[in-house]
């Protein structure tokens, strides 16, 4: 379940897309609360997502509905319910796919013995 039903998640965005951009695109479904694009935590480039927060359910509904697989600077929107951030495992604050040390399989050490 939604916690906030008027929050969206906009995907496939254009790397130079804008948050005042975003939201004069999302106005057009009704009032826009907010609008975030996500960003590179270390580059601060645009990661193609975000989240934007209609004023109520029914224009979140609208937006979806009318926005979702629509293009917007070049590339077709996807619009979905937001879903609550699912906290993390302790230490997978890394880059994608690396896992936890503690979590890696321990490699057995290979002794080789002198050919005779």
């Amino acid at each position: 379940m939604n916690p906030n039903p008027a929050k969206l998640f906009v995907g496939n965005l254009s790397f130079k897309t804008s948050r005042d951009e975003l939201m004069q695109y999302f106005a057009q479904a009704g009032t826009v609360v907010d609008a975030v694009i996500l960003t590179d935590k270390f580059t601060g480039r645009s990661r193609g997502f975000g989240f934007v927060e209609m004023s109520s359910a029914d224009e979140a509904n609208k937006a979806r509905e009318e926005l979702n697989g629509k293009e917007f600077q070049g590339r077709a929107l996807i619009v979905n319910d937001a879903r609550p951030e699912q906290p993390r495992e302790a230490g997978m604050d890394m880059q994608a796919g690396e896992a936890p040390m503690q979590d890696m399989p321990q490699q057995e050490e290979v002794v080789s013995q002198p050919q005779e």
